[in-house]
């Protein structure tokens, strides 16, 4: 059965679902309001609870039906060829056509099975340069596409492209080899080349189908592995996202091959540390910074426990070596003129590395080339009228400082005077990285693979794309001076694109980067374990844009709402994020595929990662003063965690008291 002969009621599923969700919220809220225990009894609240998760399941299961039948079957097909032919050629055929030539060489294979490409331009892209080129030019060079092939590969290669051809109309065969190309690392290309696409042919129906199926088998090992983790409500309240969500609506992650895997792994990696396996989730998050390299910033939350842990740790030895030395049997007089001496030094200290950082750091993060060549050149001028001997010494200072916390570290671990635990997850992460890193230097014989996919990236991220989301494309836009939201129609709402502003005002960028960095790693000190590693998705939203259909990993940041919701002011969070979801089929209306839909979509997730560190320094506030309060840590869950709402959620019994009988 064809699912899209659903689409009128998917474009008002995408509306309702989530606000059925809004309101079950809302009810929840509500539900553990005192008031409302008071007023309905144990048995019946836990009676209440379990109805209203009774509902959203429906709620769930509906978006599931919308998931699938928004997008899946768009082209008459559940398997999306368009998306399958770059990640299924660009893996198997790796070796032969790199990231260069996979369009070349599939237009010269074209030609050799009754060409079917006859764009009307007569061009397509060339992905060395990412210009196009005249189709004769490449005709006319086929012997050198074709030898890099052996002739056995060189056929079954052709019978690859046949099977694409048959399976994508005119149009759609057409545009394919004017798109972009192969994006997946060398890491990635040699995991799923090796173990999937030069094992399963395009003769074996089933095996492609196989392949085509594996996304929606890892969103169900995700659900479950949640629902294990978290419970059931969080669970659903996040397939209920992922079925609604403007962002997660297109085809291009639909029916395609292995496209969510990293965000999978994210999503799994914050369930397994919830659950105290940090070692699992270490190799997990180092998976997926090795399939899409940009995961690899979420280990900041987990870097940042690991901080303030060894700060801890520091400052208990301080206070050893304080009292070792004798400073609390001195006069009065010399402790506080001991103390007035090192309050003296760290501000004076504090004040020439903020010197440093607008004289050497921000500079050199704005260059060219931020090499650690370069690093020294801005180190030892006094381009910025900074003395070159003081930038030095607060350089040399910090170092010195970097390795006494490394000895601490070590010293820590080997005593067990430190949480393990963090220390485990970032071995398993740079194991993972490093091995697979390895791996792949052995079987693509050398580095040229990789300096392929870093020139192919760096050229793909200095382009404009007004498809990405992120807060690089908050950056750019221009309003105009005589800009008026008031006077203005909301149509006319749409920005434009000064892509140079980027360039010219790098250290403005960075000294944003820098903020949020120090903003999130500050807010992790409090925080639990999975929520400090969620946190890192800020410090991710405003350092990376990726293309639209990649905010997929809003998964992740879900779970930082979810669990809580019975606490208004996370409900708030989980509702924006649903509402974000909505308003951009609204925007779409408006602007289409344009800037306008995917500036505002970026700006609503701005808002949602702020309030996520907000929420965040709320939590740090809120367990400082209980602590203050009662003189204990807050009541922990087995794993040593802090509970959750839902943790706490009333289980069903056998039987409810006579006296609170429904």
């Amino acid at each position: 059965m064809n699912l899209s002969n659903f689409y009128f009621l998917n474009v008002t599923l995408r509306y309702y679902l989530p606000t059925a969700a809004i309101a079950l919220l809302i009810l929840y809220y509500l539900l553990r309001r005192e008031s409302v225990q008071q007023f309905l009894g144990s048995c019946r609240q836990r009676a209440a609870y379990w109805i209203l998760t009774g509902i959203l399941a429906v709620v769930g299961l509906f978006s599931v039906f919308n998931y699938v039948a928004t997008d899946y079957y768009r082209f008459d097909s559940y398997l999306n060829a368009y998306e399958f032919y770059h990640y299924y050629i660009g893996t198997k055929y790796a070796r032969e056509v790199g990231y260069t030539e996979m369009y070349a060489a599939s237009l010269v294979a074209d030609s050799e099975t009754g060409m079917k490409w006859k764009d009307k331009t007569g061009t397509l892209r060339d992905l060395s340069t990412g210009q196009r080129v005249n189709h004769k030019q490449i005709l006319d060079n086929a012997a050198f596409y074709k030898d890099k092939f052996s002739p056995e590969r060189w056929e079954e290669f052709k019978k690859d492209i046949v099977w694409f051809k048959d399976r994508l109309v005119q149009h759609r065969w057409n545009g394919i080899l004017r798109d972009k190309g192969y994006n997946g690392t060398p890491v990635w290309t040699m995991l799923v080349g090796s173990f999937l696409s030069n094992r399963i042919s395009t003769d074996s129906e089933w095996g492609m189908l196989f392949l085509s199926l594996l996304d929606p088998l890892l969103i169900l090992i995700t659900f479950l592995i949640v629902l294990w983790a978290f419970g059931p409500r969080t669970a659903l309240l996040m397939i209920v996202l992922l079925g609604t969500n403007y962002m997660m609506k297109w085809w291009h992650m639909k029916g395609a091959y292995l496209r969510t895997d990293w965000a999978m792994c994210l999503v799994m990696s914050a369930a397994l540390i919830r659950k105290n396996k940090l070692t699992a989730a270490g190799i997990l998050t180092g998976y997926a910074a090795l399939a899409r390299i940009f995961p690899a910033v979420l280990v900041i939350g987990i870097l940042a426990k690991l901080f303030w842990n060894l700060m801890e740790l520091f400052l208990k030895l301080s206070k050893k070596l304080y009292k070792r030395l004798g400073f609390p049997q001195q006069p009065l007089e010399v402790r506080l003129l001991g103390a007035v001496t090192l309050v003296f030094m760290l501000v004076l200290l504090g004040w020439r590395s903020l010197c440093f950082f607008k004289g050497v750091a921000l500079p050199w993060l704005g260059s060219e080339n931020p090499g650690v060549g370069n690093f020294f050149s801005f180190l030892f001028s006094n381009e910025a009228g900074y003395s070159p001997v003081l930038q030095v010494g607060v350089f040399t200072i910090w170092l010195l400082f970097g390795v006494v916390l490394a000895v601490i570290a070590l010293w820590g671990f080997w005593k067990n005077l430190l949480k393990r635990k963090y220390v485990y997850f970032l071995i398993a992460f740079a194991l993972t990285c490093g091995v697979l890193l390895g791996a792949s230097q052995v079987f693509w014989k050398g580095t040229d693979y990789w300096q392929q996919y870093t020139t192919k990236i760096a050229k793909h991220n200095t382009d404009i794309s007004t498809w990405r989301v992120g807060y690089k494309y908050i950056f750019m836009a221009d309003f105009g001076d005589d800009f008026s939201y008031i006077n203005k129609a909301f149509v006319d709402w749409q920005p434009k694109v000064r892509s140079q502003w980027y360039q010219e005002k790098q250290s403005q960028w960075w000294e944003t980067q820098i903020l949020i960095l120090l903003l999130t790693v500050l807010a992790c000190i409090g925080l639990k374990d999975y929520r400090a590693y969620i946190l890192g998705f800020v410090p991710l939203f405003f350092l990376v844009s990726p293309t639209y259909y990649y905010y997929i990993m809003l998964l992740l940041p879900l779970l930082f709402f979810a669990p809580r919701i019975e606490q208004g002011r996370y409900g708030l969070g989980l509702a924006l994020m649903y509402l974000t979801g909505m308003s951009g089929y609204w925007f779409y209306d408006l602007w289409k595929q344009n800037y306008g839909t995917y500036y505002w979509l970026s700006f609503q997730v701005l808002i949602m990662v702020l309030y996520m560190l907000a929420l965040a320094y709320i939590e740090n506030i809120r367990s400082f003063m209980e602590m203050q309060k009662t003189g204990e840590t807050p009541k922990k869950d087995e794993d040593g965690a802090p509970q959750d709402d839902e943790s706490q959620a009333p289980l069903p019994e056998a039987a409810c008291p006579q006296t609170e009988a429904l």
